[in-house]
């Protein structure tokens, strides 16, 4: 009986250890946290609750896993690859087959590899350049038509009121016969008058859309269009004979701020996917109107718009917190880039001052309108932005010869900064594309 009772404890010993020797050697898989119901008791396994977050979620191709590669288990072990290769097994770029599951690339070329993959986010991105799908669902700006109307509208209709508002001591607001409104723009320095009208008819020639329509006007209370203000006048005390800038006054619109890719010291705007899908419709559409700001106001040297941010911090930490200057919105999301003054002229005496500000924002940009990049492109290849800004200049203004040209100092320093932007798109295409 003690013989039999032995026999049988030394077999269920033997059995024990089998078995925990092969639960030893089994791997340790990890479980999706979206795994399908079991039965119909409504127990799901590894579903975590709202409040726990949802950080891990399960592998596709469409949310691969940061630095993961398959074992030969097929279960998911951590390894630093940095690339979505796990998802057609070992292999680098190159085509050849990792045994050892390194990349076989040099770290270089790794961040190369990396960057292109960022930037395939063809939603949102085409390598460098904002999808038409992201463009198409930004609101429209000015039209070639709007010009047209506006020009129009004050040859031919009279101003019935001229009160203060828009900006500076001696500009005004002015209310036309059909109630439209304009902003008068009055400046005793001619400069200021060509930064202005130099700088709308730049945006034009690089097909930006968001410089409202303007146009030149010249103050004369005789004519039946201003008889009506003559009072207004002699209290602005404008002289007779003095060249404006009458501009389309846009209303309903609301400070703009400053995206948070370009507030820090840090600031950077590249096709990262993991940064694209995160912005929302109109965060998208002020990215991409900011993106032709930053070139805009490079071109032009606009000191009186985000540089005026970027100075004013060192006296106040919380200015670029605070709304851009000369920046607005409208109630569909459009941006309004105001008070162009300062660009072209003004701007261009204070490159030594200002110039590392400029920069600073040109290089933090690698993401681009194609329709902008195609005229950088054109005009930094044909050389001939000063002549065509001049030509545009006298065949849309009858006062053209009321205010001197840009002279050609300024149109050299205009075509290098365009020959900076174009260096700059083909920088980021070598990293990205």
């Amino acid at each position: 009986m003690r013989r039999s009772n032995a026999v049988i404890m030394a077999g269920l010993a033997f059995t024990l250890g089998f078995v925990l020797g092969l639960v030893i050697q089994l791997p340790v898989i990890t479980l999706p946290l979206n795994e399908e119901q079991f039965g119909d008791s409504g127990f799901k396994i590894g579903v975590r609750s709202e409040s726990e977050g949802s950080a891990r979620k399960q592998l596709s191709l469409d949310n691969p896993l940061r630095l993961v590669k398959p074992s030969s288990h097929g279960v998911v072990y951590p390894q630093n690859n940095g690339t979505n290769a796990y998802l057609q097994g070992q292999t680098d770029y190159s085509g050849s087959q990792q045994s050892d599951g390194s990349s076989g690339t040099s770290p270089a070329k790794e961040a190369v590899i990396r960057n292109r993959e960022s930037a395939k986010s063809p939603d949102v991105v085409d390598g460098v350049f904002w999808s038409k799908t992201t463009e198409r669902k930004c609101p429209g700006g000015f039209t070639e038509e709007d010009q047209k109307g506006w020009k129009n509208k004050i040859d031919k209709t009279k101003v019935v009121k001229l009160e203060t508002g828009c900006g500076r001591m001696q500009n005004r607001m002015a209310t036309f016969k059909d109630a439209a409104q304009a902003c008068v723009r009055y400046r005793l320095n001619t400069d200021q008058i060509q930064g202005e009208i130099f700088s709308f008819y730049l945006s034009k020639l690089l097909g930006i859309d968001n410089v409202p329509p303007s146009s030149l006007h010249l103050v004369n209370t005789i004519d039946d269009r201003w008889r009506t203000v003559t009072g207004e006048i002699a209290n602005s005390k404008w002289a007779d004979d003095k060249v404006v800038i009458f501009t389309q006054f846009v209303e309903g619109l609301k400070p703009s701020y400053i995206p948070v890719e370009f507030r820090g010291e840090d600031r950077k705007l590249h096709p990262k996917q993991d940064l694209m899908n995160s912005k929302g419709p109109e965060d998208l559409c002020d990215l991409v109107q900011w993106s032709d700001l930053i070139i805009f106001d490079y071109l032009t040297a606009n000191l009186d718009r985000v540089v005026n941010n970027m100075f004013n911090k060192q006296w106040n930490p919380n200015m670029m917190n605070t709304p851009a200057h000369n920046l607005e919105r409208t109630s569909n999301g459009r941006l309004i880039f105001l008070d162009n003054e300062s660009g072209l002229f003004h701007g261009y005496r204070l490159l030594d001052k200002y110039a590392s500000y400029h920069r600073t924002l040109l290089d933090s940009l690698c993401v681009f309108r194609n329709s902008t990049a195609r005229a950088i492109e054109r005009l930094h290849h044909s050389g001939s932005v000063g002549e065509e800004l001049n030509k545009m200049f006298s065949q849309n203004e009858e006062l053209y010869n009321h205010i001197p040209r840009l002279p050609q100092k300024n149109a050299k320093i205009l075509q290098q900064r365009i020959a900076d932007v174009y260096e700059q798109i083909q920088t980021c295409k070598k990293q990205y594309v």
